[in-house]
């Protein structure tokens, strides 16, 4: 999930469904509610730690951080010097991901109404164009995280495209840079307070509506495919055959060992 947090066109909430920790996930941080705030006040952290699952969240976020710090010159490499074969392998990976469990699809009027909802939220995304915003006010700022935070909890969407279009990208990027803690600290109170709000709403239709939900995020995730290959790693197009199918075969072993070792 770490990985996939740094490589535009694919959003941690993908690997998360992939992997199979995406209910856990959306479960723990459901968890981070008055009921959790009371116990804190009445200091039964113990009790606090084993409300919001914390072992789990301190094992996952331990595992993105490992891996942000370890592989990203790695992606960084892939994606510059190999490309085609890199979006090769990202692509096969989501691809085949959406036709195994969790989101194999169920023929049924809820599958068709969430294929189409996810294609008219793709297609808004194809055809809203790049914005560079050099002086972002505050509260823009704010709702530029409130929204990019969708990417840690809704497969498909990628905060850092997100970000792209909304025209908040480069200006993120400074304030990571210069470490200026307002900017950043407006913008991460924003991604909590939307964190914590769209895990409710996808909270509410795991429990009532969820193969309406896996419609929809398998609808996301293929139809934002096209989003890998918009968002160019390099200038250099070694569009070829057996990159491809390098790319390829990796991906498509990749996913059957991750089940496989899933199920294990």
């Amino acid at each position: 999930m770490g990985i996939a947090e740094v490589i535009p066109g694919i959003s941690g909430g993908t690997l998360a469904l992939i992997l199979g920790v995406y209910e856990r996930l959306i479960k723990a941080i459901h968890s981070f509610n008055i009921s959790l705030i009371s116990l804190l006040m009445h200091r039964r952290f113990k009790d606090a730690w084993a409300y919001v699952d914390g072992n789990y969240i301190l094992v996952l976020f331990i595992g993105m951080l490992v891996s942000i710090f370890t592989l990203s010159s790695l992606i960084l490499f892939f994606m510059e010097v190999y490309p085609t074969a890199f979006k090769s392998f990202l692509s096969s990976v989501l691809l085949f991901s959406a036709f195994i469990e969790p989101l194999k699809p169920k023929i049924s009027k809820s599958f068709f109404i969430g294929i189409i909802l996810s294609l008219f939220i793709c297609s808004f995304l194809y055809f809203l164009p790049e914005r560079a915003l050099t002086n972002i006010n505050p509260l823009y700022l704010f709702f530029s995280g409130f929204v990019a935070i969708s990417a840690l909890v809704v497969p498909g969407i990628s905060g850092s495209f997100i970000l792209l279009l909304m025209g908040s990208y480069q200006s993120i990027l400074m304030a990571v840079r210069d470490l200026d803690l307002v900017a950043l600290f407006i913008f991460l109170g924003g991604a909590l307070l939307g964190l914590l709000s769209i895990v409710r709403l996808i909270k509410l239709l795991y429990d009532q509506q969820k193969e309406f939900l896996l419609a929809v995020f398998f609808g996301l995730i293929i139809f934002c495919i096209p989003l890998l290959w918009m968002n160019g790693y390099s200038h250099d197009a070694d569009l070829n055959l057996i990159s491809l199918s390098t790319g390829s075969l990796i991906g498509i072993s990749l996913v059957f060992i991750v089940k496989k070792f899933g199920k294990s």
